[in-house]
């Protein structure tokens, strides 16, 4: 039997299993909820930038984000969210990704950004 079959037969016999009302996954980041910035969101928002200038990240109040490859003329928008020191980030097309703030240093994946 090929590996994709037992991958099927398993999701199946755990979709039985599993409860029909389950909550939502945790990135999905609602923005009906959001408050005035707390202390974390303050230090985050506001445009981020690689040392080399290759991506460009801003932060708005409002929980979205915008980010660019100037030399690409790629553009990419989303939510983000702050837990403390953790951001979260959710791309309109779907993908997610996680960073960091820590001394002024966002940290996404290998990429460390500066306020510009």
């Amino acid at each position: 039997m090929p590996i994709s079959d037992v991958f099927q037969v398993l999701g199946q016999f755990a979709a039985v299993l599993a409860p029909g009302d389950r909550q939502t996954r945790p990135l999905e980041i609602d923005l009906a909820e959001a408050d005035a910035p707390d202390p974390f969101e303050l230090a985050a928002i506001g445009t981020w930038k690689t040392e080399d200038g290759s991506i460009l990240i801003d932060l708005r109040p409002n929980g979205q984000f915008q980010k660019q490859k100037p030399a690409l003329g790629a553009q990419h928008l989303g939510r983000y969210a702050v837990d403390r020191s953790r951001l979260y980030f959710e791309g309109e097309a779907g993908w997610v990704a996680s960073g960091q703030l820590k001394r002024g240093t966002l940290s996404i994946g290998e990429k460390r950004f500066r306020k510009a």
